[in-house]
């Protein structure tokens, strides 16, 4: 459905059933900005389109998701998410170092390592009562330190999580690293740790189950976010489909991490700060641009306006990419289905026209 769209900025609006039943009208835009050292994003010429469906890093099951679609009706926060890597300090090869993202109230510090491993310490022991034999005992794990290199990328394959062949699957990150199946350690004796940490709770026992780690977002079929998708069964079929479940919630559409997740959202002039997540630069500081957008939509009652909540701050900071993508949204009832939705600036920032 169409927007009569008075922004830079690409705009869409769709109609969407609540949980009554109620048919909404939701209308969502998605502007494109880019870094500037201390000072507010800058708009980008180029602006890029709504992402119209969760986009992944390869086969879904297997590789993290990498922006999320923009057609979620509600997000009850805002979500704060990051891509990108961790750069080691002065851009010298260490084996380990903290990064930390900061956005207004919400803010999440990792600790990232070169490559490391458990790796199985073992003893001689005899096997067998009369032909008495030396085998290898375990003895435990040990965890080496990481190899010296100059950045991690910040990627859900690197914090602890994954799945043992015919075993355990961490089902709050499936991709992730750090599992050990701990009754192969003679014929695998050294398996991959993870690299990326909460800094606060490092790991330490090969049976540590820490929380995932990391800036990106989640996908919606992992545990913490599948938990809230309600319960899709016979009763559901039988009274409410196609509606959602009962049980939904629509936290579901939170994609960040827990502790980048800012509620009451963001207003959309707030500080943040990326440390040591940008090569040369140790602490950038910058801040939203501070632009409001609203709605207006025409009723035969007379026209009724309100304000898009800002609900995503995406930053892309990969090779060739290097932007921040924020995400505005409104619902509103829409029981007449008439009207073309008006969306507007009613806020600029310096340069924003």
């Amino acid at each position: 459905m169409s927007v009569d769209n008075r922004t830079p900025f690409p705009a869409l609006a769709f109609r969407q059933y609540n949980l009554a039943g109620d048919l909404l009208g939701v209308v969502v835009a998605r502007g494109t900005f880019k870094l500037t050292n201390g000072g507010p994003l800058a708009l980008d010429d180029i602006q890029r389109p709504l992402v119209m469906s969760d986009v992944y890093d390869g086969d879904p099951h297997q590789t993290p998701q990498m922006a999320c679609t923009d057609l979620a009706p509600f997000k009850p926060a805002t979500d704060v998410t990051f891509i990108g890597a961790a750069f080691a300090p002065d851009g010298v090869a260490t084996s380990s170092w903290t990064c930390g993202l900061k956005v207004g109230p919400v803010q999440k510090r990792l600790r990232v390592h070169g490559p490391r491993f458990w790796r199985a310490r073992t003893r001689k022991t005899w096997r067998g009562l009369v032909d008495k034999e030396r085998e290898d005992a375990l003895d435990g794990w040990e965890l080496t330190s990481g190899e010296p290199v100059t950045y991690v990328p910040i990627d859900w394959r690197l914090a602890f999580g994954g799945q043992l062949e015919g075993g355990e699957t961490f089902e709050r990150n499936p991709v992730g690293i750090g599992l050990v199946d701990t009754g192969q350690f003679r014929d695998k004796p050294e398996w991959p740790a993870p690299q990326i940490e909460d800094a606060d709770e490092p790991i330490r026992s090969v049976g540590d189950r820490p929380s995932p780690a990391g800036f990106g977002p989640l996908s919606p079929f992992w545990e913490d976010r599948l938990k809230k998708a309600g319960s899709y069964d016979d009763v559901w079929l039988k009274d409410r489909h196609p509606l959602l479940p009962a049980d939904f919630d629509f936290s579901f559409w939170q994609a960040a991490h827990p502790n980048l997740i800012a509620n009451p959202w963001l207003q959309g002039d707030e500080q943040f700060d990326l440390d040591h997540l940008l090569p040369g630069i140790e602490m950038l500081q910058g801040r939203l641009p501070n632009i409001r957008l609203e709605v207006t939509i025409d009723r035969s009652a007379g026209p009724a306006r309100g304000p898009m909540v800002l609900d995503g701050v995406h930053f892309d900071m990969r090779p060739g990419v290097g932007r921040v993508f924020l995400t505005w949204r409104i619902g509103f009832p829409w029981p007449e289905r008439r009207g073309l939705p008006k969306m507007s600036v009613v806020n600029l920032s310096e340069g924003v026209s």
